[in-house]
Formats: C-alpha cells, structure tokens, sequence
C-alpha cells in the first residue's frame, strides 16, 4: 500500500491467556495501533480502518467465496472476481 509493508505483531502476555495483535509498519516499526491494540488478529476490514486513519488510501474488495471484505493489495485474481488469504491455495491457480 504504497509502496509501504505492514504486519500484524501478536504480543502473548506471561501468566495469562490473553494476547494482543498490533498493525506494524515494516520501515520504522512504527505501531499504528498504539492507542487501542486488537484482542484478536484482525480482520482485512479492520486493518483497512486502521490504515485510513493514518491516511493511508486503502481498496477493499469481497472475497468470491467467503464473502468478507478483503484487502485488494493482497488478494488473488481468479476467473471475474478476488479471493482473499482467507481462502487462497496454490491449487486455485490452476483454475484460475
């Protein structure tokens, strides 16, 4: 997104069971989610929200299969329309 790598660090906490999951930009390791990190991995819809509010211009689209909003950046083309991580396998790309 451009031209910029994002990731989703998961922070596991001693003595219990909670985790937490924060949006990362790769070049300064700059946590976008510093104010509220998210209980959960997030989904493609709430890491885009997160990126408009850095004012970062983000596309979603709907995966094919699923049906949840997914980011553009890292779907795959197949036949008219995107699937996204959530459902993707080599073998998709065959038939694609």
């Amino acid at each position: 997104m451009d031209g910029e790598q994002y990731f989703v660090r998961e922070t596991v906490w001693n003595g219990i069971d909670g985790r937490s999951y924060d949006l990362v930009r790769r070049r300064d390791d700059q946590e976008l989610t510093e104010d509220e990190s998210f209980d959960s991995y997030p989904t493609d819809a709430q890491i885009a929200a997160v990126l408009e509010e850095h004012g970062i211009d983000v596309e979603l689209e709907m995966c094919k299969i699923c049906r949840k909003a997914i980011l553009l950046a890292t779907a795959h083309r197949h036949d008219n329309g995107w699937v996204g991580t959530c459902h993707w396998e080599e073998r998709l790309r065959m038939t694609a």
